[in-house]
């Protein structure tokens, strides 16, 4: 990862927690496009949009960390980020900014965060009195879940 964008993150909301996505790893930031439902699908996989041709899956980050889902709203985003070479979509509540944390702002998850639920937190971020979960994207989701959505064709 080139220097400059080591401590940079995409913080977005989900629910009322803080999240970072390394910038190197997000291809773009959209507004929630149309997204087909894929049947019998886990509830955190909200289905797959068309983006530039190609078919994305979109992943709810509020299903994905055990929160409640919550109905649409205009300042929902979904953050396309590289997992595995793969571009997934992350639903979140909004974004806010990108941040380049101080060395000395980021220190390793507490020991609570260390467990098989939540390994896709790399590091916690201060940002003022406010905690970021820093996100590994290559933890949302097992390579083996990526290989699977990498195979999704549009709906007919």
């Amino acid at each position: 990862m080139p220097h400059e964008e080591q401590n940079l993150y995409v913080q977005a909301q989900v629910g009322d927690e803080m999240i970072g996505f390394p910038v190197w790893a997000v291809r773009e930031i959209i507004h929630v496009p149309p997204i087909s439902r894929i049947p019998r699908a886990p509830r955190w996989l909200r289905g797959a949009a068309a983006l530039r041709g190609q078919t994305i899956p979109i992943v709810c980050l509020r299903e994905r960390f055990g929160m409640e889902s919550t109905q649409p709203s205009p300042q929902m985003r979904v953050v396309v980020a590289e997992v595995y070479g793969q571009p997934i979509g992350f639903l979140v509540d909004g974004v806010h900014t990108v941040h380049r944390f101080a060395e000395n702002d980021v220190e390793p998850p507490a020991a609570l965060l260390l467990n098989e639920q939540n390994s896709y937190v790399q590091a916690i971020g201060h940002d003022g009195e406010r905690l970021v979960l820093l996100l590994d994207p290559n933890c949302l989701l097992d390579k083996k879940q990526v290989e699977k959505l990498s195979h999704l064709s549009p709906a007919s």
